[in-house]
């Protein structure tokens, strides 16, 4: 199963790699598959034009048949300017019937959340930071891996 998940992780970069956009960054948790209440992913990325409009996705990789229908994610997003927004999300990962809403190869299970949807954002460096505030435990089990993709 580690080869299987190394081989799809591996194909995931060369495949990122060859997008044209803006930003995008995926961090992989520690073999014990698990999220830290205290590990907060931040994101950092530029914005060079300010002319076009920019889709954030968040993307949330875990393990196949994921006990929970939903988990509590924040999103703190830092614009240039300092201000600063607050997204509180409760991330669905099964419909009412219990489907798994990712798209899952294998083990491996990938859900892609749209933060933000073709908005402008304004020249310059944004920081986000990511965090979960799941409360049965000091972390979240089964997660392969989260990231952030930024795109025109």
């Amino acid at each position: 199963m580690k080869t299987k998940i190394l081989f799809l992780l591996s194909l995931f970069f060369i495949l990122n790699s060859c997008n044209s956009g803006t930003f995008s960054q995926f961090d992989k948790m520690p073999e014990n598959n698990r999220w830290e209440k205290s590990d907060l992913k931040g994101y950092e990325f530029e914005i060079k034009d300010d002319s076009k409009r920019y889709t954030i996705v968040f993307e949330f990789s875990h393990v196949y048949d994921y006990q929970f229908d939903s988990i509590p994610i924040q999103f703190m997003i830092k614009s240039p300017d300092g201000k600063e927004e607050n997204l509180a999300v409760d991330l669905q990962l099964k419909d009412s019937s219990g489907k798994q809403l990712a798209e899952c190869s294998g083990d491996v299970c990938d859900l892609k959340y749209t933060v933000k949807k073709q908005t402008r954002l304004n020249r310059g460096t944004y920081k986000i930071i990511v965090s979960h505030n799941f409360k049965a435990a000091p972390f979240l089990p089964n997660v392969i891996g989260i990231g952030l993709s930024v795109n025109p």
